[in-house]
This record gives structure tokens, C-alpha cells and sequence, in this order.
């Protein structure tokens, strides 16, 4: 379990190496919710944001009843980064909701699907395993679980309709469809 002096000696060598007095956003993350003393971290965090070490806490990858719980703690958080795409809209709904009542801001990644949500990959066959990288692997899971390659390629196709219309690529669409989500402020 970390403790508050792990955690600011991690926040005060990150400082150090990029010659800051304050890191202006640390984005918090826990791998495992069965470990316990997330919300205490979360607190330590906070100390040395009111210490001024830390300009603005965040968060990564949390999943809404876990980022409830921070925000009905009091903890600050401004933003949520976070997979969001037209193939994977699990930040709509209670996620989104939760953020927009207080004022997080969602960073989303994911949002051209590791390079598949582009002209590239219309009309193409399948790729099969193993892909380039682990990205691609991850996205296409992503893919799957969509509906697979067939659906994925119908969507390509009114993706192109739109992208066509106002001389764009299939990407820039994609991206435009994340940003224009409710509670977005930014693709990554």
C-alpha cells in the first residue's frame, strides 16, 4: 500500500526532474480496486495539491462508482482521461453524467481506435493475428466486441458518406464525433 510519504517523495522527484515547484495536472490511477487505500491516496494527492506541489488533480481510467466515491469525498478532480469512441461508448451514460455534475472534464484516448477509424482501413479484409502492435490488438478486440469486422466496415462506409461531404478523412470525423459528447474536453 503506498503511503503519503511514498507518494510525495514520487511527486516531489517528478518535480525535480522537470524543474518545476508544481506539476500542473497529475492524473491518478488504480490498477486494482480490490487493493485497498485508493481514497487514501487520493487524499495524500490533495495534501500536496493544498501544499502547492500540485496544481490539479485528475483521474485515469476509473470506473464511475470508484469516482464517486472521490467526488463525494471532496477531492477536486477537473478531468477523467479515459477510452472513448464510436466503437466504445462505456463513458456515455452514468460516466458522463457523474462528470458533467461536477464539473470533470473527459479527456478521451481511443478515439480513431489505434489508426482503424480512417480511410486506411474502408474496404479492407479482416487483419488476422498476429496484428503490427499491441494497439492494434487492443483496438480490434474493441472491434469485435462492437460486432465484428462487417459491422465495423458498414460504419467505415457512412463514415466516409460524412468525411466526403466535408473534405475530411474518416479519422477527423471520428474525432469530431467524440469531441461533440457531452462532458468532453479534449481527444488525445
Amino acid at each position: 500500500s503506498l503511503t503519503a510519504h511514498d507518494i510525495r517523495r514520487i511527486i516531489d522527484r517528478s518535480r525535480e526532474r522537470l524543474g518545476l515547484r508544481a506539476l500542473d495536472l497529475v492524473q491518478f490511477h488504480w490498477w486494482d480496486y480490490d487493493i485497498p487505500g485508493l481514497l487514501d491516496a487520493a487524499r495524500y494527492l490533495d495534501a500536496l495539491r493544498r501544499e502547492g506541489r500540485i496544481r490539479h488533480l485528475a483521474v485515469t481510467n476509473f470506473d464511475t462508482a470508484h469516482l464517486k466515491a472521490l467526488l463525494d469525498d471532496g477531492l477536486p478532480i477537473v478531468s477523467h482521461q479515459l477510452q472513448y469512441s464510436l466503437l466504445d461508448r462505456r463513458a456515455a451514460g452514468a460516466m458522463s453524467a457523474l462528470c458533467r455534475a461536477h464539473g470533470v472534464r473527459m479527456l478521451a484516448f481511443g478515439a480513431v481506435a489505434g489508426g482503424f477509424l480512417s480511410d486506411q482501413w474502408l474496404g479492407a479484409d479482416e487483419p488476422s493475428e498476429p496484428l503490427e502492435n499491441r494497439s492494434l490488438s487492443k483496438y480490434k478486440l474493441i472491434i469485435d466486441e462492437f460486432g465484428g469486422w462487417d459491422r465495423f466496415q458498414d460504419m467505415l462506409a457512412v463514415l466516409d458518406a460524412v468525411a466526403t461531404r466535408h473534405q475530411v478523412g474518416i479519422g477527423a470525423v471520428a474525432i469530431r464525433w467524440v469531441l461533440n459528447q457531452p462532458g468532453v474536453a479534449g481527444v488525445i
